[in-house]
């Protein structure tokens, strides 16, 4: 027997010692936003939905690539293969004594502080 004792009601009907169950929660022309009605919430431009997220059944993006590809064991290039972000975020490090004087703005977005500490770590 669940906790509490035995339900009361019918399924799909609303419960008495629950009352709350049947308030309208849609608060667009309450008294407290002063009759202003709230308009619906935009999707971003960038929204990501299930139907666009790879399944594992999905057949693959790189078919010519073998799925040992980057490991030191099986067919493919392994991890001696060099990565092209290493080469290329050695080279932006000419930039930092042009980068680095913007840090001390106020209104620098986290993610330029993100990248020249990436930048100097490498």
């Amino acid at each position: 027997m669940p906790r509490g004792g035995k339900r009361l009601g019918t399924p799909g009907k609303g419960y008495a010692n629950r009352t709350d169950l049947d308030t309208n929660y849609n608060n667009t022309t309450s008294a407290a936003s002063g009759g202003i009605e709230a308009k619906p919430m935009e999707q971003p431009s960038n929204a990501a939905y299930p139907e666009d997220t790879p399944m594992l059944s999905d057949p693959t993006a790189r078919p010519n690539e073998p799925i040992t590809a980057g490991l030191d064991i099986g067919a493919g290039p392994g991890s001696e293969a060099s990565d092209p972000r290493v080469d290329e975020t050695v080279a932006l490090r000419k930039w930092l004594p042009i980068i680095e004087p913007l840090l001390d703005q106020p209104d620098v977005p986290n993610s330029v502080r993100t990248l020249v500490r990436y930048i100097r770590g490498s």
